[in-house]
């Protein structure tokens, strides 16, 4: 079975809906004492105005019960979620836009997680700034890191400068400025979440980001060392 990762992010968990709505083997399923009860979707459609899913079903051969919670598996990066409340109607089911998905991870390259006790930084900068404006740049620290994406450690403070889908300019490894700066977009930030110990308690969130270009290879295997 492959690794799957946590998303709390509304325009992601939105792009993901909307990437399974035409796709054919999305399912639903609850699971009782005789066993799990999986129920084939028709199709669904994403209600913007109420902010829910309707889905349509054969509500004759398929029965749900209102009193357990019931899953859904979405035929696009193995998604899946958990719903608490729904509502029925003859045809259809209706409940909110799910608050947490979690996705297949689709990494193929080899990643270098880096020892918690060990802090690596990058920097990143606006991509709308000229590649040498340093006024605006920003060191993170890095998770992992692979030829194409970097995973990082994120103060809720810094959410605003990492939205989803942000181009960034990245232009160091720690202390080394790359030769050329490398296009970064922001592909997701995750639910799991972390606190540091300090005078102030801070949230902290992961976020990926994918690379246009792979890092020069001096480089990269300089930073992991």
């Amino acid at each position: 079975m492959g690794n799957y990762r946590a998303t709390m992010e509304n325009r992601e968990i939105l792009r993901i809906l909307q990437k399974a709505g035409p796709l054919q083997d999305n399912i639903l399923w609850q699971t009782h004492a005789l066993g799990k009860n999986i129920v084939p979707v028709h199709h669904f459609e994403i209600d913007f105005v109420s902010r829910e899913l309707v889905v349509f079903f054969d509500s004759v051969k398929n029965q749900l019960n209102p009193e357990l919670p019931l899953y859904v598996k979405l035929d696009y990066r193995g998604t899946v979620f958990k719903v608490s409340q729904f509502r029925m109607t003859k045809t259809t089911l209706h409940f909110s836009f799910p608050e947490e998905v979690k996705t297949l991870e689709l990494r193929s390259i080899p990643r270098h997680v880096f020892n918690p006790n060990i802090e690596k930084h990058i920097a990143l900068r606006p991509a709308l700034h000229a590649v040498k404006d340093t006024s605006s740049e920003l060191h993170f620290r890095s998770l992992d890191i692979s030829e194409f994406g970097v995973g990082l450690l994120v103060s809720e403070h810094n959410r605003s400068f990492l939205k989803n889908n942000r181009i960034l300019w990245l232009t160091r490894l720690q202390d080394h400025v790359l030769p050329s700066a490398i296009l970064a977009e922001v592909v997701y930030i995750n639910s799991d979440t972390e606190t540091r110990s300090s005078i102030r308690r801070q949230k902290e969130l992961k976020v990926g980001l994918k690379l246009s270009e792979s890092f020069p290879s001096d480089y990269y295997h300089r930073f992991i060392q």
